[in-house]
């Protein structure tokens, strides 16, 4: 009696073990957080001033990152040109062709909040911090003074710009999407963001002389083979 006890212990103790093990197991194989701040798009815009590679926040921003990447796969910003252009503040795009001719969209999409997180200062007091924020050269999405109105159009910031920047302690969504970031051609922005500009077809800040986007084009994401 006393073997067949001591066998029985060992086979509960193994097996205990085995159910232990793959608890293990399982805790580690759980899928960690998606980093806000991968790079899981690149974008190659081929421009009459040069090329610029666009690195996108997926992760952060997927709405957003979405839909824009939807318009360069569909060819949408290929012959449209930068019609506004502000010195020291931005270069807007993804709108008019070079007759200033508006070009039809698809939908609105909703204003996506950047993620943010909490931080405390000295005195204990939390706020929120955002992860994304308008530095010089990040992409963010145009609107009108309606949240939920971006469409195609984009710009580019030539300085730190953070008044655009959501409030994140805000209930309701507000500021400007920023999605992504200058990787490649930072030299080609400041030079679309100097050139002269005027007026034109009831529009403020159109370069003189046109900046056509030749091609915009996906070179890394998802589907899509180095």
């Amino acid at each position: 009696m006393k073997v067949f006890n001591f066998c029985c212990f060992n086979v509960l103790f193994i097996f205990v073990f085995f159910l232990s093990g793959m608890s293990c197991t399982s805790r580690s194989k759980e899928p960690a957080e998606p980093d806000p701040l991968e790079i899981t798009h690149k974008i190659q815009m081929e421009t009459g001033k040069g090329n610029i590679v666009l690195g996108l926040f997926g992760n952060a921003m997927p709405v957003t990152v979405e839909n824009f990447v939807k318009y360069v796969e569909d060819g949408f910003y290929d012959g449209l040109i930068f019609h506004r252009v502000v010195q020291d503040f931005v270069i807007q795009g993804g709108g008019f062709d070079e007759k200033m001719v508006q070009k039809q969209t698809r939908e609105p999409i909703k204003l996506e909040m950047p993620p943010s997180k909490e931080v405390e200062d000295e005195s204990g007091r939390k706020s929120k911090r955002l992860l994304i924020s308008h530095e010089k050269h990040t992409i963010s999405m145009a609107r009108t003074s309606f949240p939920h109105s971006a469409t195609s159009q984009f710009f580019i910031t030539l300085a730190q710009t953070k008044n655009l920047d959501p409030k994140p302690d805000h209930s309701e969504p507000n500021g400007y999407a920023v999605f992504g970031k200058v990787l490649e051609g930072g030299d080609v922005v400041d030079s679309i963001g100097s050139v002269k500009v005027t007026k034109r077809a009831g529009h403020v800040n159109v370069p003189e002389e046109p900046i056509t986007i030749l091609k915009a084009f996906l070179i890394n994401g998802p589907g899509v083979k180095e």
